[in-house]
């Protein structure tokens, strides 16, 4: 049975998911790196970490788009 289709929560998009594709992309690249940056950086919650990914000037606009949604930032 295929999933319902939705908006994406961020661009209005459809999807299956909560985030269209360029979006979950997004999503998945910040998940696995927060493994890493813990590697380096010792432990830090899931929150702290994306609040120091938005004050990076190098983050790209989707990212920063997908970190505002997950921290509830309108």
């Amino acid at each position: 049975m295929a999933s319902p289709m939705a908006s994406c929560l961020i661009c209005s998009r459809t999807t299956s998911r909560k985030y269209c594709e360029y979006h979950h992309k997004s999503y998945d690249k910040l998940a696995s790196e927060y493994v890493t940056w813990k590697r380096a950086l010792g432990e830090m919650s899931w929150e702290d970490y994306l609040r120091k990914l938005l004050e990076l000037q190098e983050t790209g606009s989707s990212i920063k788009d997908v970190i505002a949604k997950e921290l509830g930032i309108p």
